[in-house]
């Protein structure tokens, strides 16, 4: 991937956003029987899913989150409950995600996507030209509208360190599937225990994952479809025009390009995440939370320091390394540091390995 495809993927991820793909990529198992089906190996099991693109489909997801994450870049993408997601089968997308106190709309054609949140009755659009199309169409097809698509980078990710095997069989939303199981290998330092993967037999979609921790029968993060059915959709869910008195916002792709590049050559970073290793010891660093450890301004942003200042010493420890101090928090299932300086580093690995994650930000920023 050139520099250019990767400024428009990084530009178009504000309006796409990997929620979508995540979204999609998972659900939770109903109370059926498990399904007798042909024998399949790991190996073919997971060719097929790389290989297999989702169909035209309307589904309804639904999150179960006991990670106890604190406020992370991209955190925001698991506040939800419920998701209704529409799929034309090529390259349109539909996906709502129902909050409790407002829904955000992300929708994606051939021509252009968009980003509208109900409750600040905001609007922002990301278009194309020809140039920058099939750009624009891979990064829609990776983050928002393929389910197969986005499992098959977690396995792809997770497979050069994992032991994969299939476990069984399962029903989820009333579709067969056969369950994937990803362990990390001896050599890794992750604190997750394994993450199945509910794939669909008859279109090997994954339906459904499921994220275990070390020392729980429950898992931690489960997410997966349980209302699901497959056809053709409106061609109308596939355009949007903002309501009435929204504020909306234009973005060409080529002036979101040259900006996410210009800010990269001034060295300014922004509202970056970065990540940090690799697999399943992969850390994401970014920055703390508005008025958080980092700076602020006004007396909002203090007061609002002051508190997650407070809150920070009473629930975590001190932490000190290259990169300077910080705290540290431990979550369900790992931790996160944040940092003097306003960073916070997130990863479901001990709390030494996110240490050397931020040394070695350190290192790359120098």
């Amino acid at each position: 991937m050139g520099p250019r495809t990767k400024a428009l993927v990084a530009a178009g991820s504000g309006i796409t956003v990997g929620l979508a793909g995540l979204a999609l990529s998972s659900l939770p198992a109903g109370a059926d029987d498990d399904p007798e089906l042909p024998a399949v190996g790991a190996e073919e099991l997971v060719a097929s899913t790389l290989a297999a693109r989702a169909p035209a489909f309307a589904g309804v997801a639904e999150l179960q989150n006991e990670l106890g994450l604190p406020a992370v870049p991209g955190g925001e993408a698991l506040d939800f409950e419920t998701v209704r997601v529409f799929h034309d089968g090529e390259e349109s997308a539909r996906v709502q995600v129902e909050r409790q106190a407002s829904e955000l709309t992300f929708v994606k054609n051939a021509d252009e996507a968009w980003a509208y949140d109900s409750q600040e009755r905001t609007a922002t659009a990301l278009t194309w030209d020809e140039d920058d199309k099939a750009a624009a169409r891979g990064h829609a097809e990776a983050e928002m509208a393929d389910p197969s698509q986005a499992a098959a980078e977690m396995i792809e990710q997770l497979r050069p360190t994992s032991d994969i095997s299939v476990d069984g069989t399962a029903s989820v939303a009333g579709r067969a599937a056969y369950e994937l199981v990803l362990t990390p290998k001896p050599s890794e330092k992750t604190l997750l225990r394994e993450i199945t993967v509910a794939i669909d037999e008859e279109t090997r979609v994954p339906l459904r994952f499921d994220v275990f921790a070390n020392g729980t029968s429950d898992p931690v993060l489960s997410l997966g479809f349980v209302e699901l059915e497959l056809g053709a959709q409106d061609a109308d869910l596939f355009e949007f025009t903002p309501p009435d008195g929204a504020t909306v916002e234009t973005t060409e792709a080529d002036d979101a390009v040259r900006a996410l590049e210009d800010a990269e050559d001034a060295g300014d970073v922004g509202q970056r995440a970065t990540t940090v290793g690799t697999g399943w010891d992969t850390v994401v660093i970014g920055e703390a939370p508005a008025g958080g450890s980092g700076e602020g301004s006004g007396a909002d942003a203090g007061a609002r320091g002051q508190d997650l200042d407070g809150i920070l010493q009473q629930i975590g420890t001190p932490v000190t390394g290259e990169f300077g101090s910080g705290t540290y928090v431990r979550t369900a299932v790992g931790g996160a540091v944040v940092t003097e300086d306003g960073r916070i580093a997130a990863g479901a690995v001990p709390r030494q390995v996110l240490v050397d994650a931020l040394d070695a930000d350190d290192a790359d920023r120098q």
